[in-house]
This record gives structure tokens, sequence and C-alpha cells, in this order.
């Protein structure tokens, strides 16, 4: 009985032609368009030096080690991470606020990084700071606790350490994947199209084939559980088909570990379809409005996770991290852009499982709302 009422949905899902166009030919026809606007915007510029100012006062110049340090670390060679600029207080705010540096170094009581905004550069200006003060710290305890070291070269070793800040950004590192990513995320949560479409299938008050099966033997959870597994198969099939046209046709990097990818966008795509299941059991509104809901919800998220303004993604990270870590979207972002700049695991597992919670809650609060459904008359 459960794979007969399995292969009925699938049949009746591939007939719905708004949800195909949703979930196939939208997202390609917008992968297209996403190509042609960012195309060769960033090749050749993998990593480019960071402008910075320094505050020269009477602090920075005494404190000579970190002033060696920023000097060879703004030096004109291959390895230069530093476009530096030694200036007066005023000079330093003025150039920020103008947007000509990522931010200044004020060196009082401590060494203090001002910026504007946050990002890359940034966080790299506020890497070297720290990393300066461990190295310090680390030259300090040593003196103190064992002397001899010192006289040993260990310090020469420290300072050979510090020299670390290479291009590693590789050819790989182009921030247009970004986009392409929460395109990605996009998608999977429009997989919430068959969603709603089962759900209409099922209801009493939407149509007539809804009025059957609610009259029928067929327990509630078996029903909703074979119509999402349908909308399930079709829509990761059709992720699959963007990830191809992605992949092989426009040629989107999207890192090596194509395994997990794979995984993490079925992950996605049971977060979508859970997400279209619960706005179709969750009001008693036409199917057209129930659309129009699931797609502004994915809008939303799609906004949030920084689709149409990159920043936004950064700004919601920092300021509001309650939103990040209910969006479906930048989890699915962020799993890929932890695979594809940091080819790390941890962060990538911690995404696949907020989407698999979601995933969850969604289904379960669904099944709450058709357990509770009843009708005066069919």
């Amino acid at each position: 009985m459960f794979w007969h009422i399995f292969i009925n949905r699938l049949k009746i899902l591939l007939r719905s032609k708004s949800a195909i166009f949703w979930t196939l030919v939208f997202p390609i026809i917008l992968a297209t368009l996403f190509n042609l606007a960012f195309s060769n915007l960033t090749s050749g510029e993998y990593f480019e030096t960071i402008d910075l100012a320094v505050v020269n006062n009477d602090n920075f110049k005494v404190e000579e080690n970190f002033k060696d340090l920023i000097q060879s670390l703004s030096e004109d060679s291959e390895e230069q991470l530093f476009n530096t600029q030694y200036v007066s207080l005023e000079k330093a705010k003025t150039l920020l606020q103008d947007d000509e540096i990522s931010g200044y170094i004020i060196v009082n009581d401590k060494i203090n990084v001002v910026i504007k905004n946050n990002g890359i550069n940034q966080s790299t200006i506020k890497s070297v700071v720290d990393n300066y003060y461990q190295v310090v710290s680390v030259i300090n305890n040593i003196s103190k606790s064992n002397p001899e070291a010192i006289r040993n070269g260990v310090l020469e070793k420290l300072n050979e350490s510090t020299s670390n800040f290479n291009d590693v950004s590789n050819e790989n590192v182009d921030p247009i994947v970004v986009y392409f990513y929460t395109l990605i995320g996009m998608i999977c949560l429009y997989g919430g199209t068959f969603g709603v479409n089962a759900v209409i299938e099922t209801e009493a008050n939407l149509s007539k084939k809804g009025a059957r099966v609610s009259v029928s033997p067929v327990h509630k959870f078996k029903l909703l559980l074979a119509s999402f597994l349908a909308a399930i198969v079709i829509h990761y099939s059709e992720v699959l088909i963007l990830l191809g046209y992605l992949l092989f046709i426009l040629k989107i990097d999207l890192g090596n570990q194509i395994l997990p990818v794979l995984l993490l966008t079925f992950v996605g795509s049971l977060a979508g379809t859970s997400l279209g299941t619960l706005i179709g059991v969750s009001n008693k509104k036409s199917e057209n409005m129930k659309m129009s809901i699931l797609i502004s919800v994915t809008m939303l998220f799609s906004f949030l996770a920084g689709m149409m303004v990159l920043q936004i993604k950064y700004i919601i990270a920092n300021k509001i991290p309650v939103l990040a870590n209910i969006n479906p979207v930048n989890f699915i972002t962020d799993g890929l852009y932890s695979l594809y700049y940091y080819n790390t695991l941890d962060r990538y597992f911690y995404n696949v499982i907020g989407l698999l919670v979601f995933t969850l809650v969604m289904f379960l609060i669904s099944y709450i709302f058709i357990r509770r459904k009843k009708y005066d008359s069919l």
C-alpha cells in the first residue's frame, strides 16, 4: 500500500508544471544570469594587498619590534601583505571614513585596531596584531623561566615563524562563488513547492482528490511520509541536474570534496521540502497564496544569507547570530563555504546537523497540523 501511494505521488508531482519550473528551469536560468554577470569579475585577483594606516605617534616609534613587523609585511615582494601609510590620527580617521583603507592601527598603552566594517581584510589585520602579542608573550615567558633558551637561538626561530603570511589563497579563492552557494541554498528551499503541492492533493477543502484521500483508511502519517519521499526523489534529482550544470557547463568551482557537497544539498533538499509541507498544512489559504508564502520566506532566508548583498551574511552572523542559526539557506551556504575555503569538516557537519534539526522540527509540526485537521462535511 505504501509503495503504491509513493508511485502515485511521484506521477502527480511530475505533472506539476509550476513546481518543475521553479525547481529546475528557474535555477538554471538564474545560474546562467549569475555567470554572465560575474564572469571574469575577479580573474587574476586571488589576493590583494590590504590598505592599512598606522598612526605614527611616539608610542609606535618606541615599539621597535612591532614597527619592524609592519615594515616587513609591507615590503614590495610576492609576500607583501599590507600597503601601509604612516599618518596622523586625524588623517587615519579620514582615510577610514572615506573607505580608502581597511583599518588603522594605533599604539597607546596597547596596540589597537580600528575598523569601520567587518570582513576578511579587517580580520587579517587583527590576526597580525594578535599573533604579535602571542609571540611577545611566549618570548617573555621563556626569558623568565629559561633565559638560556634565548641564548640558544629560540628567539630567532620564533621570529621566523612570524613571517608566514603568504598568499595561500590559490586559484580557489573567489568570493563570487558565494553567490552561487546562496543560489544552491535557495533552490534547495524551493523544493518546498513539491511539499505544498503534496499537501494540496491531500486536503479535502482544496481538491476533490484531497476529499477522497481524507475519507480513505490510509494512516495520515503514512500518507504524509509517502508524499514527502516522492517530493524528495523528484527535487533532489533536479538539484543534481543543477549541480551538474554548474560544474560541467558553467565551470563553477565547488571544491574538491564532491561527496560532502552531495550530502549537504540532499539534507538541504529535505529541509526545503519539509518547510513547504509545513506551509501547506499550517493555513487554509489557496494554493497560490501558499506558494507565495513559500517563495517569500525562501527569498527572505536567501537575502539574510547574502544572496543579494554578500556583506549581509557577515552582518547577521556578527550582530544577530540567532537568525543565522535558524536559516536553512545560511546552513547550506556556510557548509559549502567551509568546504571550499577551509577544507574542514567540523564546521561543515555543524551545518548538516542544523539542517537535519530544521527538517525534523518542520516535519513534526506538519504532522501535528495534519492530525488535528477535521472537516464538517465532505
